[in-house]
């Protein structure tokens, strides 16, 4: 393989647009405190003949002074896969990107951004502005944004920290998580869990559908809430010093209060049949909340519940073995990969297991794609997923003889739960049968 590589450098202004289309060619574009745009382009290709010059063929960049925008787009070429684009661009940038196959990263911006993006990973880090995002089949993972969020998306786990601004969220098939963020939230979604932490919204507004939805409140004085679920948990962390007014109902569920004080309706226990309701309020009960169920647990505490970690080191020498026979050429880019996936299952509970894997297998496929041997590709994917599915079994075995946490068994009885629920409204068993089953189940 021959190294080559293409730069390209303007003068810009402020407020510059930068527009990229590329399929199978990631980029990744940050900010500076210059006033030029630089482009740097780094490839591996099996041309022997070829020199840097011919990487123009591949990457075309103009620059229209007068209109102050920046162009980027590719050609893709089968035998040049292995293509590394870094853009340096003045702080004050927004960028406009269509992308497929390829990973997207923007860093430390000040600009809205419009992407839309297909089987690639989407990193926005530091970026204050607005964000218009649209992707399927790629993680999406926004840290420290200011500014309002509107996204679009399937079929990928999403992370977002530290951001502030209206954030409006519609997926399915996607792991949310949310770690604390200010503002307004909408969130719309199904088949997915949702995991939102040390919340400071003013307001918020949470549809699932065949998922869980946790929810941890923090200093918040007013503000209206709303939580509906079908097929899934709602579970409310809720702090004793929110002046809050609770407003739940629950058709075929259960109600667990662990908040001090009296509420008016359901006592706690089997609930079968008609819906039920629970209000309660403290102090002025400035703050709303709607909790709305059919088939699921509502559970309402003041505290969140404490993990109990489990080892995951065996997953490192999976992994390891699973990638014994890496080329040396590659060593270095697969070491970094094998870190951050790691990093991905330190300190995590037995019940996300799968999901938390799901994310590994995310990592590691990433990191193939910067392989060039098409042979090699194939042969480690095949073998990551082998091992992504010993590290699953072996968990599952090792944690047989275990007693699970709290909050674990809390897990497993939800979803012993949920599938006795589920069997009486197809009308497999009676009303009767359900309480008997779900009465031996909590017994046991």
């Amino acid at each position: 393989m021959k190294q080559l590589e293409l730069n390209y450098e303007y003068e810009v202004k402020e407020e510059l647009n930068l527009d990229f289309a590329s399929e199978n060619y990631g980029v990744s574009i940050n900010g500076t405190d210059d006033c030029k745009a630089h482009i740097e382009i780094n490839a591996k290709v099996k041309q022997e003949e070829w020199t840097d010059e011919n990487l123009k063929e591949i990457i075309n960049c103009e620059y229209d002074e007068k209109q102050n925008i920046l162009t980027i787009k590719t050609n893709e070429i089968d035998e040049v896969r292995n293509i590394k684009i870094n853009v340096l661009v003045p702080k004050k940038a927004a960028v406009n990107a269509e992308t497929e196959n390829a990973h997207i990263k923007i860093c430390n911006l000040i600009g809205s951004h419009q992407i839309q993006n297909e089987n690639g990973p989407i990193f926005i880090n530091d970026n204050a502005g607005d964000l218009q995002i649209q992707s399927e089949n790629g993680p999406v993972k926004i840290e420290k944004n200011l500014g309002d969020v509107n996204l679009t998306f399937e079929n990928g786990p999403l992370s977002m920290k530290n951001c502030t601004g209206k954030i409006k969220v519609k997926t399915e098939n996607s792991p949310v998580k949310l770690g604390s963020c200010h503002g307004d939230l909408t969130l719309i979604t199904e088949n997915s869990s949702i995991k939102i932490l040390a919340a400071g919204f003013d307001s918020a507004t949470i549809n699932n559908q065949n998922g869980s939805i946790y929810y941890e409140f923090q200093d918040v004085e007013k503000g209206k809430f709303n939580f509906k679920n079908q097929m899934g948990g709602i579970h409310l962390v809720i702090p004793e010093n929110i002046p809050y007014k609770i407003a739940a109902k629950n058709k075929l569920g259960k109600f667990y209060v662990g908040l001090k004080g009296d509420y008016d309706g359901l006592n706690e226990g089997l609930n079968i049949g008609d819906e039920k309701n629970l209000n309660m309020v403290r102090g002025a009960g400035t703050v709303k909340i709607m909790a709305e169920n059919e088939y699921g647990t509502i559970r309402l505490v003041d505290t969140a519940r404490s993990k109990k970690n489990f080892d995951f080191s065996f997953v490192s020498d999976i992994i390891d073995k699973s990638l014994k026979n890496v080329p040396d050429e590659y060593s270095e880019t697969v070491k970094k990969g094998l870190e951050s996936a790691r990093e991905a299952v330190k300190n995590i509970e037995i019940p996300d297991v799968s999901g938390i894997m799901s994310e590994v297998q995310v990592k590691m496929k990433d990191v193939i794609d910067k392989i060039s041997s098409d042979e090699f590709k194939e042969q480690a994917e095949e073998k990551i997923n082998e091992g992504i599915s010993k590290v699953v079994k072996e968990v599952h075995e090792r944690v047989k003889g275990r007693d699970l946490t709290e909050n674990e068994q809390t897990k497993v009885d939800e979803r012993s739960r949920l599938k006795i629920l589920q069997m009486l409204a197809d009308g497999k068993i009676t009303a009767e049968e359900a309480e008997m089953l779900i009465t031996a189940m909590e017994g046991k």
